[in-house]
């Protein structure tokens, strides 16, 4: 059986990072290929720029994206390691550090948190096709909890996909949040997993 061990993604982690998503996290041909996990951070200005660029230099330009943000410290989460490369990313930051899940892009998410609370959340897991089944979505979640209670943060949210949880429904299972104490409630039609954390 394969191991695996779960770490914080680095600075220095960004070469193996894009690796990992050109080589291993889509190795099955599914059609989010090329996603780099950078929708979070990816800007209608973002979209003009790629769109602005010659047609044969669009396919690198979310990669190139991707190494900037994770070289930068912009672009955080957990991975799995596996013989010393990444087999799995979970990924997970600070709420407002997410355009898309700011207060004022998404207040409807919001709703029940104060206002200075400190929120880590969970947006994405890609574990490659060759690893799956072997509870490496599970172990980042669990080593995001940790990381979340050991670094003062007051909640820790994910999006778990309603229905099958696949490289396009990539929130995660309701099920891998319920059992560490979570509660699943609804922002618009999103399922929102909800931890508070301390006292």
């Amino acid at each position: 059986m394969n191991m695996f061990s779960v770490h914080k993604l680095t600075p220095d982690m960004a070469e193996q990072y894009v690796a990992y998503f050109d080589n291993r996290a889509f190795s099955d041909g599914n059609e989010q290929k090329g996603c780099y996990c950078v929708w979070h951070h990816w800007t209608e200005q973002k979209e003009a720029e790629r769109n602005a660029l010659p047609e044969n230099e669009r396919p690198f330009s979310k990669r190139n994206y991707a190494y900037e943000l994770v070289k930068n410290g912009k672009l955080n989460g957990f991975v799995a390691i596996s013989d010393g490369e990444i087999v799995g990313f979970c990924n997970a930051d600070l709420k407002e550090n997410y355009f898309r899940h700011s207060r004022e892009n998404d207040p409807e998410s919001w709703e029940g948190i104060d206002p200075d609370s400190k929120v880590l959340a969970i947006v994405c897991y890609i574990v490659a096709p060759d690893m799956r089944g072997m509870g490496i979505a599970d172990s980042l979640l669990e080593y995001a909890c940790g990381y979340a209670e050991e670094n003062g943060f007051d909640y820790i949210e994910g999006y778990p996909s309603d229905g099958a949880f696949d490289a396009r429904n990539c929130g995660g299972t309701d099920s891998m949040y319920i059992k560490r104490g979570f509660q699943i409630g609804h922002a618009g039609s999103r399922i929102i997993a909800r931890r508070k954390l301390g006292n």
